[in-house]
């Protein structure tokens, strides 16, 4: 995904069309001059599964004529893949100068004749030019928005397959109890309630315990400690002390490499840095601010930002690779149960976290991206729709976490102005993180050293 904001950049994400294609929409900024333009680049390497590529012109000021003639380079290029290219350009002045200079247009001419329609999508002649490697001619197609784009790329209404209910869908009655047997008196509400609670309490507990247990020995070990209740207590104390989530602690001991003397601080080369500020939370003190308070408040100006009533927040354990949820919102605990843990496949934010780019999943019901299991609980939650953003603080590339929006319907693209919020929230929110790891988990760490040398 490329850098946020300023001239001649671009932020590419994949638009997931109800049946299972992807559109690759490039989100371009600054004027488009030539071919070395950041969009150009993107377009020219679509995600996998992605069958068409739009650029989204809304943030670009002007386009030169040879910059046409690089958008219209790129179109050859992805037609001989079989792509189409479309480009989104909501401001009208700026189509008919894209028309002008030959460009096919989505209201009329050859795009109308031969192409692709907003109502329509793509014509019968242009399927099969496609298939022979030449679709429409290799011309590029404008179009009003990204969201235009992808209703006329959807190959079919977004609905419910026989296979992939919705979450209306009405499930089959359960067998009657024989009548040889007895029917058991049904559980109270209060008392399934408690017992569900109390497993969920468990299982997460099993989840923590083991890695815990890893730190206490590491803990045990290299200080001479007479017991694991003794490394516990100097877990907690340091965790306690710089509010620094006992997990967290534990996950940074773990995976951190170990003082090289007993005697000294741990990390005798490291420079403080300053707490980046967080625009999209003027009203929070970044400098004492933890991981929880920040990462509600990313949840919570994303859900402004696309109008969501449901959400979660997910980082990237650094032990396993997998997402864990460490916030939600407007979701039951059967949704958050499921999604505790999320691998490498399956999902949306999975996609999101391993590609590097937003997902927008248009219809969950109908998205062959999901494995069944997460699709119906996606769908029992009352989601139908997603968009998956992930953390990056550019030029990293490596994600810190992913923060996923849910809707009650089917979604459409987002626009230019809601993409951009989205991508500047998530690349300040990934800066902080990576600044509270190497700071407040590392003066954590430097205290839980100390702690422990008084013991040798």
């Amino acid at each position: 995904m490329g850098a946020t904001g300023g001239p001649g950049t671009a932020r590419a994400e994949v638009v997931r069309l109800p049946h299972g294609d992807g559109l690759w929409a490039v989100r371009a900024e600054g004027g488009v001059t030539d071919a070395d333009h950041p969009a150009l680049h993107e377009a020219a390497r679509p995600a996998p599964g992605c069958t068409a590529v739009v650029i989204d012109l809304a943030l670009v000021p002007h386009v030169s004529p040879e910059g046409v003639r690089a958008l219209a380079a790129c179109a050859r290029t992805l037609a001989a893949d079989r792509r189409a290219l479309l480009l989104a350009a909501p401001n009208e002045r700026l189509r008919r100068a894209l028309s002008a200079e030959g460009i096919s247009s989505a209201e009329g001419g050859h795009a109308a004749e031969g192409g692709f329609s907003a109502e329509g999508g793509f014509s019968a002649e242009s399927r099969s030019a496609a298939e022979g490697g030449s679709f429409s001619a290799g011309r590029p197609i404008v179009v009003r928005s990204v969201a235009e784009a992808a209703a006329g790329c959807a190959t079919s209404p977004a609905q419910p397959t026989a296979a992939q209910p919705s979450a209306a869908s009405p499930t089959p009655a359960a067998p009657s109890t024989p009548a040889t047997q007895p029917a058991e008196p049904p559980t109270p509400p209060g008392e399934l309630l408690r017992l569900r609670k109390e497993i969920r309490h468990l299982r997460a507990k099993a989840r923590t315990h083991p890695l815990v247990s890893r730190a206490q020995g590491i803990l045990e070990e290299r200080y001479r400690l007479p017991d694991d209740r003794a490394a516990f207590s100097l877990l907690e104390a340091s965790s306690q002390r710089f509010n620094v989530r006992l997990r967290t602690l534990a996950t940074a001991l773990v995976t951190t490499p170990g003082p090289r003397s007993y005697d000294s601080v741990w990390f005798p080369a490291r420079e403080r840095r300053t707490p980046p500020r967080l625009a999209f939370a003027p009203g929070l003190r970044t400098a004492s601010a933890n991981t929880a308070e920040v990462l509600s408040a990313v949840l919570r100006r994303s859900m402004e930002v696309v109008g969501a009533d449901m959400g979660n927040v997910q980082l990237v354990d650094p032990v396993t690779g997998d997402l864990r949820i460490e916030k939600h919102r407007g979701l039951d605990e059967d949704f958050v149960e499921f999604f505790d843990r999320v691998g490498k496949d399956g999902t949306a934010c999975a996609q999101a976290s391993q590609q590097v780019t937003r997902v927008t999943v248009t219809d969950v019901a109908t998205d062959p991206l999901f494995e069944e299991p997460a699709r119906e609980a996606i769908l029992a939650a009352g989601s139908r729709g997603c968009h998956s953003t992930p953390l990056v603080k550019q030029p990293s590339d490596l994600p810190e976490g992913v923060v996923s929006t849910h809707h009650e319907r089917p979604v459409r693209a987002l626009s230019a102005a809601e993409a951009r919020a989205l991508d500047e929230m998530a690349a300040q929110a990934a800066q902080w993180l990576e600044w509270y790891r190497h700071t407040v988990v590392l003066d954590a760490l430097e205290d839980l050293h100390f702690a422990g040398s008084t013991w040798r």
